[in-house]
């Protein structure tokens, strides 16, 4: 059963320049790791967990993204597509009418991530109330972030928004994984735009909320990246 949550986006059209010249030829979300494509991971991870709708936006080399989705047969995957890429505001917002009036989660494709005792996506689930909050983002210990480079992260992690905050473990980083009801976009912007315009307003509003994951994470938007998440996995 999908508990309080079932759909989800998974968040695919960008251009993937850091992984030049795979991506001249290749969508990024499509570049293996340890494997199969990176997308597959978070594709797997939602259908574990019961969802069975899932949103996809394409935009840079759409057609063999589209032509992946198709492959999977116990998935009902729908196609957002983008003349080019709207960030992830812009790409959210468009993929708005094949999710529905009900909250969803939000997966950025360049994520893996492995689950603990409870799984990262029903952790959310079970911690998300729409009486509080109108986002709410898994994040990862820094130390811990295998991938991550540098951001603005600690703008909106704290202490008074995070469930669990352990000091030993900050700082933390937005983990590219989290749950967003569909009406802060009604006074969103049209076009492209960063979904953070709408993390800086559920913050200012008291409205955005975090929980620290309890497995391990890795980016892998980069090369190098890719090559450490690989190296990590070994044995997984």
């Amino acid at each position: 059963m999908c508990g309080k949550i079932e759909k989800a986006i998974v968040l695919a059209a960008g251009y993937g320049t850091r992984l030049k010249p795979l991506t001249d030829r290749m969508p990024k979300p499509l570049v293996p790791v340890a494997g199969k494509p990176m997308i597959e991971y978070a594709l797997e991870k939602l259908e574990a967990y019961g969802i069975k709708e899932i949103v996809i936006n394409v935009s840079h080399l759409k057609e063999q993204l589209i032509a992946y989705a198709g492959s999977f047969q116990s998935l009902t995957i729908r196609i957002s597509e983008e003349a080019e890429p709207l960030e992830t505001g812009g790409g959210l917002k468009k993929a708005l009418p094949l999710l529905g009036s009900e909250p969803f989660f939000t997966i950025n494709s360049d994520i893996i991530w492995m689950d603990g005792q409870e799984g990262a996506l029903k952790r959310l689930a079970d911690c998300w109330d729409e009486t509080r909050m109108d986002i709410l983002l898994l994040t990862q210990s820094r130390a811990k972030a295998v991938g991550y480079d540098k951001g603005e992260d600690h703008l909106f992690i704290k202490p008074g928004n995070t469930f669990g905050w352990r000091q030993q473990e900050a700082p933390y980083i937005i983990a590219g994984l989290g749950i967003i009801h569909p009406k802060v976009f009604s006074a969103a912007p049209d076009g492209k735009f960063s979904v953070k315009v709408l993390w800086h307003r559920a913050l200012h509003q008291n409205r955005l909320a975090c929980l620290p994951h309890n497995g391990r994470w890795f980016q892998t938007g980069t090369l190098d990246d890719i090559k450490t998440a690989e190296e990590h996995m070994k044995g997984e």
